[in-house]
């Protein structure tokens, strides 16, 4: 994928964050694309980001604002497809992206990847409140397509499960009772009932089945950044284990409206 250049590619959406005291004392040193600014890729995707009305929130924007404060760095976000966000940090044209972005063994090979911020768990929709798995046979179910646990929902149930292009088809389909349970982001679901999605239904974190890897295994969340770049890929390391300790990290999940076990990601691993 060519990447344009940056005024016709990207949009820079807002610099955050003023000028830091001379006597700020940053927690690391590492090189970053622009002195002094960490330039970070954005996209819309509630919790995890948002930038509309020149705002930066979400879950990793809260985040990423505890670790500019530690290392005395500005924020400065640039709005691009998420299609092109990755390659935008190989092209340097960015020090890192932000957004529930997974820990894989590809994005391994092109970009360096911070310790795992929080887990995208996943959820099941049910009328009857089931955290079970085999709570749901017998039972019409649906999930979404791309996600960890989509092919091995279909295994599964086999002819009860219908795979969705989209969450919103699964939504309507719940709604119609055409389906009667769902297998989705814990935290997109969350999410979306707060707009009043789902209405009647709760959504609950899956207990680990081994027929469904993902449960036992939710993908880690985690922040690509520079190749090469060491010294920031520490510095995001130590930050991150730093706001863990203290709690501000499942201060900012719970606030989104996640789980707060989503902070407590486990020993990092990247999905093949």
């Amino acid at each position: 994928m060519k990447i344009k250049p940056l005024g016709a590619a990207m949009a820079l959406v807002l610099a955050s964050g003023a000028a830091f005291a001379q006597d700020c004392t940053p927690a690391h040193q590492f090189p970053t694309v622009t002195p002094g600014a960490l330039t970070v890729g954005t996209y819309e995707l509630l919790p995890f980001i948002s930038t509309k009305d020149g705002g930066f929130s979400g879950t990793d924007a809260e985040i990423i604002k505890e670790i500019a404060k530690m290392e005395c760095l500005e924020i400065k976000t640039v709005a691009l497809d998420p299609a092109a966000l990755i390659q935008a940090v190989v092209a340097g044209q960015i020090d890192m992206t932000v957004g529930n972005w997974y820990r894989t063994a590809a994005r391994a090979e092109v970009v360096n990847l911070s310790g795992p911020l929080y887990l995208d768990q996943m959820g099941i929709i049910s009328k009857d409140g089931f955290t079970k798995v085999a709570e749901a046979e017998g039972k019409k179910v649906g999930t979404v397509q791309g996600y960890l646990w989509s092919d091995h929902v279909k295994t599964v149930f086999g002819d009860d499960a219908t795979l969705y292009p989209t969450t919103v088809g699964m939504a309507q389909d719940l709604a119609a009772g055409r389906l009667e349970v769902g297998f989705e982001s814990y935290t997109v679901v969350k999410e979306a009932q707060k707009s009043g999605a789902y209405d009647g239904y709760q959504v609950l974190v899956v207990e680990s089945d081994e027929r469904i890897p993902a449960t036992v295994e939710p993908g880690q969340s985690t922040f690509p950044h520079t190749k090469g770049n060491d010294a920031m890929t520490t510095a995001l390391d130590e930050d991150i284990a730093a706001l863990r300790a203290s709690g501000r990290l499942a201060e900012i999940l719970v606030a989104a409206g996640l789980d707060a076990s989503a902070a407590e990601p486990g020993e990092p691993r990247l999905i093949k």
